[in-house]
């Protein structure tokens, strides 16, 4: 049962009174609470973030009318959905002001009984939240069960059947110049072929939707394969608008039909393993049945090694195909948001992943393992960071088991590094060309110690007085603190960062 004003109010153990006209109030009573708040203050709305119940004493509740009606005034312009009024601690009975002003304005008033604290009704909104909320759970899983096997059982068409079922609306699978090609129920062409004039809004945009109000209905059409430049759309119709688990579901459904349309030749290949891919990254659980059945058995293999490629859309379109046409079912391969995602299933399969990568540079690599096909998602984030990573390297080729052994100056490109280093550092350098003092290597060698003076200065071959007066001087120079921990980091690693990666004039300085 959703966690409305209606719910509350039927809960017997709670004795909750309606003091305002309940016919006039019904829509009211059927809008959902997000929580309940308690103040006994004149104007608690800087407090409020909107569809709140808000329950008072009325401590402190102005008496006049016009006082009252401005209180509850605000109150609606802040979004809550009701007022519950504790009787029995100020006032014997809710106050007849607030009851009169409140029902002219529209404002639920709740009459909460002297035996029922406060607390009580927070506890009972509070489960009827998190009864609404594992309800939704609920209807999610099932509904991309029944998904994913209405796409093995009846394609397409079972797909566009199920969805409109689950969600209670309308759907259709309309082809790319607009026809109808499914829809369910029958009755719902005539709606679906109205958005036939939206669609050129969609044409050639990657991961768009579009939302529409026809009539009573909320419409939305989402744009299917859209690697390939879009060669269909998915089209749902109902009569709210769309919720988290229904955009789940419109988006488990769009990736589904999209692997339907796209079959029997290289781009079906690769719009089914975007679709399955990006299933996987949404976190839905496929069982083995499923993924063969929707043409993803190599995800039932262990281990499995993937590989991301970042570069040049050209040439990851370029290499797409190689991957295809060398390695066929023992290969699933897809651009995910850019980036070429490759999944194999033994080595010989990865290292013609490795010999395909064109000469030249322009592509960089990342790998990571998964042992099954549940792991694959944070795989696949792993690989792609390793890539991201690689394009720093010479080869650009990175393992993502690489990274956590490496410094993190690694991971920086190198003109931001030198950029950053030398504007962090300028000052000091300057100093270094006008006086010979090299104020760097004096920082460095305070920061290496942890800050303790007397074996810096030993390391430095100089007095540790002079290593004071410098450290002094260079927290002077670079007007920041360095008792705190954010300065000392920053320019530790920018030290750093210059001392591996970077070759100045600075550094040739004496001390």
């Amino acid at each position: 049962m959703p966690a409305t004003l209606g719910a509350l109010l039927a809960n017997p153990h709670l004795g909750l009174r309606l003091l305002t006209d309940p016919g006039a109030d019904s829509v009211a009573l059927a809008a959902p609470i997000r929580w309940v708040a308690t103040s006994e203050l004149v104007d608690p709305t800087p407090y409020l973030q909107g569809g709140e119940l808000l329950l008072t004493t009325g401590l402190r509740l102005p008496r006049g009318k016009a006082q009252v009606a401005a209180y509850v005034d605000r109150l609606l312009d802040a979004g809550v959905v009701g007022v519950g009024y504790g009787v029995g601690l100020v006032t014997a009975t809710v106050p007849a002001a607030l009851v009169r002003v409140a029902g002219e304005r529209g404002l639920p008033l709740i009459e909460v009984d002297q035996p029922t604290p406060f607390i009580a009704v927070s506890k009972a909104v509070s489960d009827l939240l998190t009864a609404e909320q594992y309800a939704e759970v609920t209807r999610g899983f099932t509904g991309q069960q029944a998904l994913t096997r209405a796409a093995v059982t009846g394609r397409a068409a079972g797909v566009v059947s199920r969805l409109a079922a689950t969600l209670d609306g309308w759907a259709a699978l309309l082809e790319r110049d607009g026809q109808v090609r499914y829809a369910s129920p029958a009755s719902a062409r005539p709606s679906a072929a109205a958005v036939t004039g939206e669609l050129n809004r969609l044409r050639g945009r990657r991961h768009a939707a579009l939302a529409l109000v026809q009539g009573d209905s909320h419409v939305v059409v989402h744009p299917l394969t859209p690697s390939s430049g879009g060669r269909g759309f998915l089209v749902v119709g109902i009569d709210h608008a769309p919720g988290a688990t229904d955009r789940s579901l419109i988006n488990v459904a769009t990736a589904l039909l999209s692997l339907d349309l796209e079959q029997a030749k290289i781009e079906q290949t690769a719009a089914r393993s975007a679709a399955l891919l990006r299933l996987l990254l949404d976190g839905i659980q496929l069982t083995e049945e499923v993924l063969i059945g929707l043409g993803g058995s190599l995800l039932a293999s262990q281990p499995l090694l993937v590989t991301a490629f970042a570069g040049e859309a050209a040439a990851i379109g370029e290499l797409l195909r190689d991957l295809l046409t060398g390695l066929g079912d023992h290969v699933l391969a897809a651009v995910v948001d850019g980036d070429l995602i490759a999944i194999t299933a033994s080595r010989d399969g990865q290292d013609f992943l490795m010999r395909s990568v064109p000469d030249g540079g322009g592509v960089a690599v990342g790998t990571s393992r998964a042992s099954r096909a549940a792991e694959v998602a944070e795989a696949i984030r792993h690989a792609r960071q390793a890539a991201a990573s690689a394009r720093h390297f010479v080869p650009a080729v990175l393992d993502y088991d690489q990274i956590r052994t490496m410094s993190a100056v690694n991971l920086v490109e190198l003109p931001a590094l030198s950029a950053y280093t030398d504007s962090l550092l300028g000052p000091l350098d300057e100093y270094a060309r006008a006086s010979g003092i090299d104020l760097v290597a004096s920082l460095g060698a305070w920061l290496e110690h942890h800050g303790q003076y007397d074996p810096a200065a030993v390391s430095l071959q100089i007095h540790r007085h002079t290593l004071r007066y410098r450290v002094q001087k260079a927290e002077a120079l670079l007007g920041r603190d360095l008792t705190t921990a954010d300065a000392r980091m920053e320019l530790w690693f920018a030290i750093t960062a210059r001392r591996q990666r970077l070759s100045t004039p600075a550094n040739q300085t004496g001390r």
